[in-house]
């Protein structure tokens, strides 16, 4: 089982780096059916450690990035539009996906073990929406670095401006709702009984980063830019976190 997964694994990360590459050529007809071949692989391995662990596949590095690569590349595909620059949103998409399965290689390629409490409705909400979230402030990463690097055209700069903004509410309400589904999980496992740890600070540090790329005053151009930096930063803060995780 652990080769059919590593299998799966190189299988999708070749497909997707073919995406990128006829995608930047803009071979349409080749590009389009190779995302698909991609998306496809990532969902059959995760399907795969899904059957071959027992149950859903949030709990390890390797689990966790296939899961978010799946979720990135279906909005990549549907909610992105192709336009003349070369390396518009749904470029910086596939390169995002590329370099998270370029994490996964220094991490074991197997599932993680299986524990009882994995099964459980809260540990499954909590990790699943927490890992949701992370794709979909992925996604309106790719929007904020596209957003920088058009300096032309106010209105396409405010289209991906405010859709960037957009998924980037979408992802905070996907992280509330796994902080609330790790409320519930706290509170069946140990009661009213709480202490500071390293998860509180990292779901704090997140909140934090939010709440600024929400609450920049102003509506300038420099406004827009502290916005959209902060925006793409807690992207990379979310993935950050996630991968330490993995290391300790």
């Amino acid at each position: 089982m652990k080769y059919l997964i590593l299998f799966g694994y190189s299988t999708s990360y070749f497909f997707y780096s073919v995406t990128l590459m006829t995608y930047l050529l803009r071979w349409r007809n080749w590009w389009q059916y190779l995302s698909i071949i991609a998306v496809t692989v990532n969902f059959l391995v995760l399907m795969l450690i899904a059957i071959s662990s027992r149950h859903f596949p949030f709990f390890n590095v390797l689990e966790c990035l296939l899961f978010v690569t799946f979720i990135l590349g279906g909005l990549g595909l549907l909610c992105s539009q192709t336009e003349k620059h070369r390396l518009d949103v749904r470029s910086w998409v596939w390169i995002e996906i590329i370099f998270l399965l370029g994490i996964v290689l220094f991490f074991p390629k197997e599932p993680s073990l299986y524990r009882p409490n994995q099964t459980f409705l809260w540990v499954v909400l909590f990790h699943g929406f927490r890992e949701i979230a992370l794709a979909t402030v992925l996604f309106s990463g790719a929007h904020f670095i596209r957003f920088r690097l058009a300096r032309r055209r106010k209105s396409l700069r405010n289209h991906i401006l405010l859709r960037g903004r957009n998924f980037l509410l979408l992802s905070t309400v996907f992280f509330l709702c796994s902080e609330y589904s790790g409320m519930i999980w706290c509170q069946k496992g140990w009661g009213d009984f709480w202490h500071w740890s390293t998860t509180f600070f990292q779901s704090t540090v997140i909140i934090l980063c939010l709440m600024f790329a929400f609450h920049i005053p102003g509506k300038n151009y420099r406004s827009d830019d502290i916005r959209s930096v902060i925006g793409a930063m807690t992207a990379l803060v979310m993935l950050t976190i996630q991968v330490t995780k993995g290391l300790s």
